[in-house]
């Protein structure tokens, strides 16, 4: 399959690095997706943002010509089109309500 840049694609985490997720998509296309397409914020541990098995919708950035390798970014996908099955274990995000000011 060939991809084009701009193009949203879900794929499956394969590989975590301290700097980097490496993900393959359906037809065995690999990406890389830097730390530093994960966020606008600082990240101290790239496994809160996914660990190997999960899935994320990317935008691809760049194709290499020569072996077709994606480089690809999860902060560039729009808020209404994003997509994660990372869990974070352990952690629950408060509510309004649970929130003291």
């Amino acid at each position: 399959m060939e991809y084009e840049i701009g193009e949203l694609v879900i794929g499956k985490v394969i590989k975590v690095k301290p700097f980097a997720l490496f993900l393959q998509f359906e037809d065995g296309t690999e990406a890389l997706l830097h730390i530093s397409e994960l966020s606008d914020s600082y990240i101290r541990d790239i496994e809160k943002y996914a660990v190997i098995g999960d899935k994320l919708k990317v935008k691809v950035v760049s194709v290499d010509e020569n072996n077709g390798f994606l480089r690809v970014s999860l902060k560039q996908v729009p808020p209404e089109e994003a997509f994660s099955s990372h869990v974070n274990f352990g952690r629950k995000i408060p509510t309004i309500d649970e929130l003291h000011y």
